[in-house]
């Protein structure tokens, strides 16, 4: 009975563990896709949606009103020693629609004859991304739109 009671206790700790350790494994979650629905016309919302990015301060780097398409130049965001760098993409359908591209900036630790070149960062293409990050470039998107009268559904 005593062994049978020590085993359900090592078990019982042991899933406890293996439970925790998942959780903790995953590290960042995959980037949110976002969608904005609108009842105005399609090409006043696009026009409006330019004007809160470079409200934000975003810079346009390719404007298509014949798609009804944008993006930004790549701005660049830190997390403590990881860099990343991001481009916001906006396309307006029946709803709007936002997607982030990002990178990550990566040290690589090479040889010392290479000490200073340009190759010493790689730029890794990232699905994922903390969700405190995905957060700082997605509230302040967010609040513009909503003052602006959008209504916002989160989508993956």
């Amino acid at each position: 009975m005593i062994f049978i009671n020590r085993l359900l206790f090592f078990n019982k700790t042991f899933l406890q563990t293996l439970f925790l350790l998942l959780a903790l494994s995953c590290t960042y979650p995959p980037i949110e896709k976002k969608k904005i629905y609108y009842s105005n016309d399609k090409i006043e919302v696009f026009y409006q949606s330019r004007d809160i990015l470079e409200k934000l301060g975003y810079e346009i780097d390719i404007f298509s009103p014949e798609s009804f398409a944008l993006s930004t130049k790549k701005t660049q965001i830190k997390k403590s020693l990881r860099k990343y760098d991001y481009i916001i993409f906006i396309k307006v359908n029946d709803h709007i629609e936002l997607h982030l591209a990002v990178e990550r900036n990566i040290f690589n630790r090479g040889s010392e004859s290479n000490i200073g070149d340009s190759g010493m960062i790689i730029k890794q293409v990232e699905s994922y991304m903390p969700k405190a990050l995905q957060n700082k470039i997605f509230k302040p998107l967010e609040i513009e739109f909503k003052k602006n009268g959008y209504n916002l559904v989160v989508s993956r």
